[in-house]
């Protein structure tokens, strides 16, 4: 029936990926003029537009060999544990969502368990960089692949990838962005002596957060002890908070 809802399954393992998601659920619903029922994995947002993930999704923002390592028994239990909720449920498409380290071994076996699902990645690895043949791997359970860089269509096709296709990148169009941008043209106080705002950017992950904070504190320490009068911003997320 034209009128019932579309059934999509996610897999959005950070909080990035997540934001990604919940813009392509609003979009659909637009476009498509009907509910989007969600299954899968995601975080607040994508949860605030109805999708209930069977494990918390901050389980899988890991980072560095140790921890994968350590926890690699429970991360692949959570991949089988997952293409299988996703396989059972026969949604119209799965939308995996960057982290392809963890997604793309989900759409694998989910390819393998039900091939007729329409596998789309939304972010194309940077296989124009490092490991070129994640392109080739790629083909046999990827569709299509959103690109956010406009050069990376061509890469994809160089390499024998996936097609893709370029949807530009969300900051370039996020408000409160732009406002920003906007306002760094305004006249402003540049004396030695002011109050700097400085941005502090440990990472959205546990274990690199962990590891960051203490260098980072201490270049701190290292500019106020130079005279530098800070003014620290540091952005956060709710599962590393």
């Amino acid at each position: 029936m034209a009128d019932r809802a579309l059934k999509i399954a996610i897999v959005a393992g950070e909080e990035s990926g997540d934001l990604l998601g919940a813009d392509i659920v609003r979009s659909l619903k637009q476009a498509a003029g009907r509910e989007v029922q969600l299954v899968g994995l995601g975080g607040r947002h994508l949860q605030t537009l109805g999708l209930v993930s069977p494990f918390d999704a901050g389980e899988i923002a890991l980072m560095g060999f140790s921890a994968v390592l350590r926890d690699l028994p429970r991360l692949m239990r959570r991949i089988s544990q997952l293409a299988k909720t996703v396989a059972d449920e026969k949604p119209d498409c799965l939308v995996t969502i960057d982290s392809p380290d963890f997604s793309l071994r989900v759409a694998k076996k989910v390819r393998a368990a039900n091939p007729s699902i329409p596998i789309i990645h939304y972010v194309c690895p940077s296989v124009w960089a490092w490991r070129p043949g994640r392109a080739v791997a790629m083909k046999p359970y990827v569709d299509h692949i959103l690109c956010i860089l406009p050069f990376e269509v061509k890469e994809l096709e160089r390499l024998g990838g996936p097609p893709g296709t370029y949807v530009g990148h969300r900051l370039t169009h996020d408000a409160g962005l732009l406002a920003a941008a906007k306002a760094q043209e305004l006249p402003r106080d540049l004396s030695p002596d002011r109050v700097k705002t400085l941005l502090v950017l440990p990472g959205s992950r546990r274990g690199e957060v962990r590891r960051l904070l203490d260098p980072f504190g201490e270049t701190v320490s290292i500019l106020r002890a130079r005279g530098h009068r800070l003014r620290l911003l540091l952005p956060t997320v709710p599962h590393v908070a």
